[in-house]
């Protein structure tokens, strides 16, 4: 840290003691400024995908409060992707108040893009530095469906139920596994599914057709949780299973 920087945060911390908020901690999962990712690394999927290297619960809302004002005029950018080396938790009690995701040139705060800058990388390798470092399972993204609004047991509820009925019309029988990925807007919105059939390996035309509905039904009736973090870049993904015996509903 140059003596710039480190005049800029004297103040900043001098400020913050004097206007301390409510603010309870600050959650930092790490993982690299300068290596970049093997794969896609998003603001919602940074967890889950990429896998973070180091994780530390800030409890002083001094610190926090400094990093807030260091995120308060920050200059917008256009909306892109770039990969994410670190994701911030701010939080009042248990309940998250802020998402903040970055990597060495850009932040992701409140669903929009900004600028990053060496002042606030440098703050938060100085939190890393004065914090031990944790592990927690606290505040980790849903996993394999759970992002549909109703929760993830309506959904498979939902579409074994929809199988069920055109699995009944075409006089269907066997066992169907199917991968399924999605992509949706931030307001939850679908835009986009793929269907896969992975059992059995050579589908036949009843199979097909019923991937094939359960792909437009997807489309224009499931509507996921809103996320103003989720990028065209992330998916949805889950697997459903379903299973008929022939004529089980005569």
């Amino acid at each position: 840290m140059n003596m710039k920087h480190f005049l800029l945060l004297l103040f900043i911390f001098a400020f913050s003691e004097a206007h301390s908020s409510e603010t309870d901690s600050l959650l930092i999962r790490y993982s690299d400024w300068d290596i970049e990712p093997t794969h896609i690394s998003t603001c919602s999927n940074f967890e889950r995908m990429n896998g973070y290297q180091k994780e530390y619960v800030v409890f002083s809302r001094c610190h926090v409060d400094s990093l807030k004002l260091l995120l308060a005029n920050l200059q917008e950018t256009e909306d892109e992707y770039f990969p994410v080396r670190c994701k911030l938790y701010i939080f009042d009690s248990d309940t998250i108040k802020e998402k903040i995701c970055m990597n060495k040139s850009n932040i992701v705060l409140n669903g929009k893009n900004y600028a990053n800058n060496d002042v606030i990388l440098s703050y938060i390798d100085y939190l890393m530095s004065q914090y031990p470092q944790c592990d927690t399972e606290r505040f980790l993204p849903d996993y394999m469906g759970d992002e549909y609004i109703a929760g993830k047991d309506s959904l498979y509820n939902l579409l074994n139920d929809r199988i069920d009925d055109i699995a009944y019309r075409i006089n269907y029988s066997g066992t169907l596994i199917m991968n399924i990925k999605c992509n949706a807007d931030k307001m939850g919105k679908t835009i986009g599914t793929f269907v896969r059939i992975v059992k059995p390996q050579n589908a036949s035309k009843a199979e097909k057709r019923i991937a094939k509905y359960i792909r437009n039904f997807i489309i224009h009736h499931i509507i996921w949780k809103e996320d103003i973090d989720r990028s065209v870049y992330d998916n949805i993904s889950f697997s459903i299973k379903y299973k008929r015996i022939k004529d089980r509903r005569r």
